[in-house]
């Protein structure tokens, strides 16, 4: 018998998501969705670099690429949010620690 891990499930942020893909490029898309499973499987903490918000508990920066960084939450038990999409330049990246 094989156990099965559990994923969480992406929760909140759908329309956010769907307004970037709108406009974001193949390379960008495939690189943002790859992460998002890593967050659903749980292995983003060790497969990128990931800051921790110090403003508010609970929400990360996970950086994707160099010029893309996404703003999770985890706002439930076994759920994920997307809070940001975007360039670490325009976005809510300051005062943010690795975690």
């Amino acid at each position: 018998m094989t156990r099965e891990r559990n994923r969480l499930r992406l929760s909140l942020g759908m329309a956010r998501l769907e307004e970037w893909a709108a406009t974001a490029g193949q390379a960008d898309k495939n690189a943002l969705y790859k992460m998002l499973f890593a967050v659903a499987d749980g292995s983003v903490f060790r497969t990128y670099k990931v800051l921790d918000d110090v403003q508010v508990v609970g929400e990360f920066f996970v950086l994707v690429r160099e010029d893309l960084v996404v703003k999770v939450n985890f706002p439930r038990p076994g759920t994920f949010g997307v809070l940001y999409i975007g360039s670490p330049a325009e976005g809510p990246f300051r005062d943010a620690d690795a975690a």
